[in-house]
């Protein structure tokens, strides 16, 4: 596609990224062909700009001599037509089968769950049907990062906090007690949503699963928040309130077993090295086990 033929595609820019938390958004992260769509949009379409100068001069006799110099540079363009999108996927993601067909199908739908948008923008009859042509229609994604999480970190992952706690770790709690941890947890997640949010604002393209993202962004977070005094504030105390009582104040690995977690009795432990670092065992048939797990992995 020639420059001239492009027309002048909008020029505001996309936010730097979005959070996509609705299971009906995080599904289309799931399908092949929409995930295949957005990664095209993603990596945009290879084109030359073009600039025309035109410099003028004027001889000692009076003549004018006028010079046309043309520039020409390599350049991405994210407003993408469907073929496009479709060529984009044959030659970098050829596992997945895609059609002009599927885009048209697809694309109406993620332009509707406001991952992606549509220039011109679609018409509608009087019955609410898209009568826009097909033709000449560009698409880019609206966000240039998009950071997949099946669940918000705040809300429901608090309430899971809570259930480890109490279920996992068998911490017994007080209304007070657990009040207290539900807002220290509270504080906690939004912490790490505000910086999550922050790391990602600055986030560049990267080739890595958006899935997966999220949890690597979240383990950026602890790591950005690791000197800030209110958050490890709020650490010390869930780790008094929570680990303490269950693990003590001192590291116990000595004291139980590392593959079932059984209390070793005293003179009873079974040390073994494995990869350079020393292990407790219950017996042999957990040493065994162990290592067995070790290598599967």
């Amino acid at each position: 596609m020639t420059p001239d033929s492009i027309p002048n595609l909008p020029t505001t820019k996309v936010r730097s990224y979005a959070s996509i938390t609705e299971p009906e958004l995080v599904d289309s992260f799931l399908d092949p062909v929409r995930r295949a769509i957005l990664v095209a949009m993603r990596n945009g379409a290879d084109e030359i700009k073009v600039e025309t100068k035109t410099e003028e001069r004027i001889r000692e006799d009076g003549t004018t001599v006028k010079t046309t110099v043309t520039e020409e540079w390599p350049a991405k363009r994210f407003w993408m037509t469907v073929p496009e999108i479709v060529n984009y996927i044959e030659d970098f993601i050829p596992e997945v089968e895609v059609s002009k067909y599927n885009c048209y199908y697809h694309l109406p739908k993620l332009r509707k769950q406001g991952l992606i948008e549509q220039y011109p923008e679609p018409e509608f009859d009087d019955d609410g049907n898209e009568i826009s042509s097909k033709r000449g229609v560009y698409y880019r994604r609206t966000a240039k990062v998009f950071v997949v999480s099946s669940a918000k970190m705040s809300g429901e992952t608090v309430d899971l906090y809570l259930t480890l706690f109490e279920k996992g770790f068998e911490v017994g709690m007080s209304d007070s007690t657990r009040n207290r941890l539900e807002d220290l947890l509270v504080k906690q997640v939004a912490m790490i949503d505000d910086a999550s949010g922050y790391l990602t604002a600055h986030l560049k393209e990267v080739e890595v699963d958006s899935t997966a993202l999220s949890d690597l962004l979240t383990g950026m977070s602890y790591i950005f928040l690791s000197d800030n005094e209110e958050f490890l504030k709020i650490q010390r105390e869930l780790k008094k309130a929570v680990l303490t009582p269950c693990c003590g104040v001192d590291t116990d690995m000595k004291d139980i077993c590392s593959f079932c977690g059984d209390p070793l009795g005293k003179g009873k432990a079974l040390k073994k090295q494995i990869d350079g670092k020393t292990y407790t065992f219950c017996d042999d048939g957990c040493a065994t086990s162990y290592q067995k797990d070790c290598t599967t992995d």
